[in-house]
């Protein structure tokens, strides 16, 4: 089937592609003025795009490259399809089945377009020519200028500062972090060609095919065929390239990462889960809340109070909370803010004293602001298993924000340090 036009009521919905890939519907895409409407609608609506790499393969005996130009849902949707190859359709379409597993319970929401910001740009020591070192430096100037002028709107935070104004000053500190970044810096996104066997050859072969593509009425079918035999053949020969300089170029720990590319990959989306009891989870929130019921307790009844009059907090300053950030590895896996270790580092070379005045006023009052609470978690399948089906057949890692994971630094920081001097004491 070369296209799919099908279309169900939100919250789920299945479009096709706008920007047509077949060759024979390029004039009609050309001629259509609102081009921008498939982009403009996964914006404003929110949806997940869930094509996948079976989704995009060749089709037997087609002339395009696709079977499925495009699948669209709200991310609180599971989208289920597959290939019944079994039926006959008495022509050479295929038959897909597709399953949409609804749920009402809304979850969080999911980001499909920034990953993360490339502050690259701000370094004068990476560039080379004396013009780009003054355009990194200004536009380091003027991120920093931003920045200021957002945390400035909250007050640095004093030994007397209440739980209330704690918590003011860490979603403050979020947002002009993270609206400094939306202003000044390019953002990261995921898509086929963030790949480390990317390279600039390809980059020139994939613009070919595009031409061709567009002017396939022209040159003729052959030459789209051509050029995108020639784009397949030098992706296989990158990937092997890469491979190869890899297991060269690999020492100490790299070389245990050979593992995890030769191993099997498992590919449990979709796959309905038995919890403990023997009951059986189906749909995307219903594993989710096995999973964590399985994985994590549940919190003690009440609230706690920490005791008072501790003093702790005086030996937090800007040198220790340094020290301590200056240790977090700049290529750690992000929480759900995707503010990396390497971005919050430079925040702080401009705002020393608000950071550390917010991490010992947390100390002080024995407060973690929920802000700082809400983890990423990945789910990965332990390997060895037999049954991945089963609930405990699968480990969480759980992605906090680097800031929050600098506040758990300083309290083990202060913890250790404590039991080490009466462990002296003692002596």
């Amino acid at each position: 089937m070369n296209r799919l036009t099908t279309a169900l009521r939100r919250p789920s919905s299945l479009y096709p592609q706008r920007c047509c890939d077949h060759p024979e519907k390029t004039q009609d895409c050309a001629d259509n003025k609102n081009l921008t409407f498939w982009e403009r609608l996964i914006t404003e609506e929110d949806l997940f795009v869930r094509n996948t790499e079976e989704v995009m393969r060749m089709g037997p005996g087609a002339m395009n490259h696709c079977i499925i130009d495009l699948t669209l849902s709200s991310p609180n949707m599971d989208l289920i399809w597959c290939l019944l190859v079994e039926e006959a359709t008495g022509s050479d379409h295929e038959v897909i089945a597709w399953e949409v597993l609804g749920n009402s319970h809304p979850t969080a929401i999911m980001s499909t377009e920034t990953t993360g910001w490339d502050i690259s740009g701000w370094d004068p020591a990476k560039e080379s020519e004396e013009e780009e070192k003054k355009k990194a430096e200004e536009r380091q100037r003027k991120a920093r200028e931003c920045y200021l002028a957002g945390a400035g709107r909250t007050p640095i935070l004093s030994d007397d500062s209440t739980k209330e104004e704690v918590r003011e000053a860490a979603g403050s500190l979020r947002e002009a972090m993270t609206v400094t970044l939306d202003e000044h810096v390019r953002k990261k996104r995921w898509c086929s060609r963030s790949k480390p066997w990317w390279c600039e050859d390809l980059k020139e072969l994939r613009k070919d095919l595009g031409r061709a593509r567009r002017k396939w009425r022209v040159a003729g079918i052959l030459r789209v065929k051509a050029a995108r035999r020639e784009f397949r053949r030098a992706i296989r020969k990158a990937k092997r390239d890469c491979w190869n300089r890899f297991q060269q170029e690999a020492d100490g720990n790299k070389v245990w990462t050979a593992a995890a590319y030769t191993t099997p990959q498992i590919d449990k989306t979709g796959q309905a889960l038995v919890r403990e009891d023997g009951s059986i989870a189906e749909g995307h929130h219903e594993r989710e809340q096995a999973i964590l019921q399985s994985h994590f307790l549940p919190g003690p009844p009440g609230v706690f109070e920490p005791a008072q009059g501790g003093k702790a907090f005086e030996r937090v300053d800007a040198q220790l909370v340094g020290s301590l950030l200056g240790v977090a590895a700049n290529t750690s896996a992000p929480g759900d803010d995707w503010i990396s270790a390497g971005i919050v580092k430079v925040f702080w070379q401009w705002d020393k004293q608000r950071i550390t005045q917010l991490v010992r006023a947390c100390i002080r009052l024995g407060f973690h602001p929920g802000i700082w609470k809400m983890a990423k978690g990945v789910v990965i399948p332990k390997p060895g298993k037999p049954d991945y089906s089963k609930v405990r057949s699968y480990r969480v890692i759980s992605l906090l924000d680097v800031i929050s994971k600098l506040l758990e630094r300083t309290a083990a920081h202060l913890i250790a340090d404590h039991f080490i001097s009466k462990k002296f004491e003692n002596f």
